[in-house]
């Protein structure tokens, strides 16, 4: 595993992250636990009320489109509505996941697979491929990083996809971004593809050689089994409770997967892909962005936004978040780093997604470069 390098020489721009002097997420850590409540590392069971209600949004939402007798119009926003609830319980499942809502795996894992079935989602893949972008955030193995310069696009069909993202190159601004609805899905194939592949079969520049190695052949079974109740549960939402009525089914289902999933990318995109690559130290307040939100967003989205916060302390319940971000400003006001929704998706769309260094991104011709976001 990390054999990919940028295969870059020392550059000015190199030598900045190298003045930052960074700092591990143990240290971090360390500091930080001095001013919180031992209380506040336990499992947050109250938390599912959250699932409760949201998931109770969803049905009422299935049986009202399926049922009354509602105009398309209102259907449509019913189905709005649903999205918004699955976005939510996105937010839940990634927390309960971390083991911040339950303490028992198993209840973890079926009330996790309860989301999968509406969302697309793979609880045990989606957990193991998330804890190992923990490991390695800002790494060369970090699943979720961008392009590295050795990576960049070669071809006219590489170039055509790295349009498709939201970047400075994009052939459409407005397009990218709406197309994140459709990005998990071209990331759920990409590691469900290295899942499957040997690892000598990937070039040494890949980020996903690691991938394949955190399953073991028993577990990649069971994930196929994951994915087929599934498609079979997608299925049954077509043919029962749609009764194959497609608009219906699009308004019960594919509509609220598709504002899910664009929410969870928009919050991706920003938490990470403005931020330089920190290597072989893991620095969050560096490799990572917070947003600034209303209270009423974050609290729909689980404190989402506060994702320095959630990458110091991944199983920390994110109800405490706005605890941690008050210390950060407090202990670091010069390193960490908070920047509004708004903003940071504006300069998601006029900057590119190639590292030519851990510092600075550039188009794949190089014809303009950025720096990442720094601390001041």
């Amino acid at each position: 595993m990390g054999t990919a390098t940028l295969n870059i020489e020392t550059t000015p721009e190199l030598k900045v992250i190298e003045e930052l002097k960074l700092i591990s997420k143990s240290e971090y850590r360390s500091v930080l636990r001095e001013h919180i409540a031992v209380e506040d590392f336990q499992p947050d069971k109250n938390e599912l009320l959250r699932y409760s209600l949201f998931m109770s949004i969803y049905i009422v939402g299935v049986y009202s489109i399926v049922n009354l007798p509602l105009v398309l119009p209102f259907k449509m926003l019913i189905s709005i509505v649903m999205g918004i609830s699955l976005a939510s319980l996105t937010f839940f499942l990634h927390d309960l996941m971390h083991g911040a809502v339950l303490k028992s795996r198993r209840a973890t894992y079926l009330i996790g697979l309860s989301i999968g079935v509406l969302n697309l989602f793979a609880p045990l893949f989606w957990q193991r491929v998330h804890n190992f972008h923990h490991a390695k955030t800002g790494g060369i193995d970090d699943p979720d990083r961008l392009y590295i310069w050795t990576e960049k696009p070669k071809n006219a069909f590489e170039r055509f996809i790295y349009k498709l993202r939201v970047s400075n190159s994009a052939s459409n601004k407005i397009a990218s971004v709406a197309g994140m609805s459709f990005g998990f899905f071209w990331y759920f194939s990409t590691m469900l593809y290295a899942m499957m592949q040997k690892p000598e079969s990937y070039k040494a520049d890949s980020q996903y050689q690691g991938i394949n190695q955190l399953f073991k052949p028993k577990e990649k079974l069971f994930i196929f089994g994951e994915l087929l109740f599934i498609l079979s549960f997608q299925v049954f939402m077509f043919s029962v409770v749609a009764q194959g009525n497609l608009i219906t089914y699009v308004l019960t289902s594919f509509l609220p997967i598709l504002i899910a999933h664009f929410t969870s990318m928009l919050y991706i995109h920003t938490n990470h892909f403005l931020s330089p690559l920190t290597m072989e130290i893991d620095d969050p307040l560096i490799n990572s962005l917070s947003l600034k939100n209303s209270k009423v967003v974050d609290a729909v989205f689980s404190n989402f936004s506060h994702h320095v916060e959630h990458h110091l302390f991944p199983a920390m319940s994110s109800s405490h978040y706005p605890k941690i971000r008050k210390l950060l400003l407090e202990i670091y006001p010069g390193r960490f780093q908070l920047m509004p929704m708004y903003d940071a998706v504006k300069q998601l769309c006029s900057t590119p997604r190639i590292y030519a260094d851990p510092t600075t991104l550039v188009t794949y011709d190089k014809d303009e470069k950025f720096s990442c976001l720094m601390p001041h």
